[in-house]
């Protein structure tokens, strides 16, 4: 059994307050361009409370949102850890990959351009890490996802599939 947590993006106060600021601004000129375009209020209101709503799960998805990677016998199951909240994200024998390569490599533009099923993004862009593809089958149709694992965990890959 192999298992590892992705490192969160530390988030610094500075940054928390330029976001703050930068969200602060975004909705005053929201709510001044309305009002200018004699929009109805709950029109704005609630326009103001939906472009809040999705910058504060952009924050978190990027701040606090990590993963786990679980390597256990022959399954490979990616969670996604949010606060004490786990998803499970992928669960797949190692025998369903088909590839599984650094995006750097001359064959993931090629393979990005395919259909798939399935495309997911499951990457924090940390530093001092990788990013991989894995291709994957699962009810003969064909997903992609990224990961961003260490090089420990793509060796136990690539020898147990």
């Amino acid at each position: 059994m192999h298992q590892e947590i992705t490192k969160r993006e530390k988030i610094s106060p500075l940054k928390m307050l330029v976001f703050i600021i930068i969200g602060a601004i975004l909705l005053i000129l929201f709510n001044f361009l309305g009002n200018t375009l004699k929009l109805n209020t709950s029109i704005i209101d609630g326009l103001t409370l939906i472009i809040a709503t999705i910058l504060s799960y952009i924050i978190i998805k990027k701040y606090i949102t990590s993963y786990k990677y679980m390597l256990i016998e022959n399954e490979f199951i990616i969670q996604e850890l949010t606060g004490s909240k786990e998803k499970i994200l992928v669960n797949i024998n190692t025998n369903q990959i088909k590839k599984i390569k650094p995006i750097t490599s001359s064959d993931y533009a090629i393979d990005k351009k395919q259909k798939y099923n399935k495309k997911k993004k499951l990457n924090k862009n940390l530093k001092n890490l990788d990013i991989y593809y894995c291709i994957y089958e699962e009810d003969d149709k064909l997903n992609l996802f990224e990961i961003q694992p260490s090089k420990e965990l793509i060796k136990l890959l690539n020898i147990t599939k």
